[in-house]
């Protein structure tokens, strides 16, 4: 009877012994699963993460490249008007002096003037810096070229200009103007290079 109760024991010992095996393995087993899948989980937004960073990086270089190409194109407006305002300033300079109309253009042409500055000013905010110091000598030269057309009809309001002022005038003026030329095309390539930089990175 003492071998049929430890022959018990034993099984009974040997039979806990193995479904607490049995429960520890598939305990291991459940765990080691949900690690893999918390791991899995992890991965997968880090991955969700990252495509959310380069979408964001994308929309911000298309803002900043849009924003850019606003910037420069209304610098260009702005200096476009400006060179016309100043056109028709220095045609005044062809007729006898009149105060109103030398008023009115010349209120136009510094006006006009004012909003290229400001366009460039503009153009240093959005950058980069290559052509924002560009954008800057293109407003300087365009505020230069309105000098000669002002200095001659003011000189005008005082009597006719002497052949050697009118010289003076018209060298001076196509001196500005060819600055102005020099820096519209040193500003536009750069601008055209910044705006496909700014694709390439997008």
């Amino acid at each position: 009877m003492a071998d049929s109760l430890s022959t018990t024991v034993i099984a009974i010992c040997g039979t806990l012994l193995g479904s607490g095996l049995t429960a520890w393995a598939a305990a291991l087993a459940e765990r080691r699963r949900n690690e893999a899948l918390e791991r899995q989980q992890i991965r997968e937004e880090a991955a969700r993460e990252r495509e959310r960073r380069r979408e964001l990086r994308s929309e911000h270089l298309k803002w900043r490249r849009d924003r850019r190409q606003a910037a420069y194109q209304e610098l260009m407006d702005a200096a476009h008007e400006a060179e016309g305002a100043v056109w028709q300033l220095g045609r005044l300079t062809l007729e006898p002096f009149d105060q109103h109309r030398y008023d009115l253009r010349r209120g136009a042409a510094i006006d006009a003037v004012r909003a290229t500055r400001r366009a460039a000013d503009a153009v240093q905010l959005e950058g980069p810096e290559e052509v924002a110091l560009a954008a800057e000598e293109y407003a300087r030269a365009v505020d230069r070229h309105i000098g000669p057309p002002v200095e001659a009809l003011m000189r005008m309001s005082e009597g006719p200009l002497a052949e050697g002022e009118a010289e003076r005038y018209r060298s001076g003026a196509a001196e500005t103007e060819a600055r102005v030329a020099q820096w519209r095309r040193r500003f536009v390539p750069l601008a055209r290079e910044a705006l496909d930089e700014s694709v390439e990175e997008a």
